[in-house]
């Protein structure tokens, strides 16, 4: 085999396996929660706790984590593209969970009724406090690609 023919079919083979890796994370999707098994499994006031007391601690814990949360439904929200965001969290606190449902399963959030103890699973993405000039307005922790386990 010459010299050339070698290097232009490594070139060739190089980018095939480009291509195939871009095809593959172009079609990428994420994981169903739903059959997976949780990392942590907490209530939602002992999840609000944790990060109050201690966001950086609570974060190196829970971060990017698989997380079943048990709580009140404090209220549902609905955007405009027909996500639902879930908040729990206990009634007189205004701090709460948000948890983004997963498009894949919009009709279970749908019907989740408010002042209903739920089970949820999915990925924790942070802590945001809420403070206005000064004074602390309560705090939330995000989930997102939220799955219904028990309503």
């Amino acid at each position: 085999m010459s010299k050339k023919r070698l290097i232009w079919t490594s070139i060739l083979v190089v980018a095939a396996l480009v291509a195939l890796y871009l095809y593959k994370e172009y079609n990428r999707t994420n994981t169903d929660l739903t059959n997976l098994k949780a990392d942590i499994e907490i209530s939602a006031g002992d999840l609000i706790k944790e990060f109050e007391a201690d966001d950086s601690a609570a974060n190196k814990k829970y971060l990017d984590k698989i997380i079943e949360l048990t709580g009140n439904v404090k209220n549902l929200e609905k955007d405009d593209a027909g996500d639902y965001t879930i908040v729990i969290g206990d009634t007189l606190s205004m701090s709460s969970v948000r948890c983004l449902s997963d498009t894949n399963h919009r009709s279970d959030a749908a019907i989740i009724k408010e002042n209903s103890t739920i089970t949820l699973r999915g990925v924790c993405t942070g802590f945001k406090k809420n403070e206005l000039l000064g004074e602390n307005l309560g705090s939330d922790v995000e989930l997102t690609r939220c799955v219904v386990i028990k309503k």
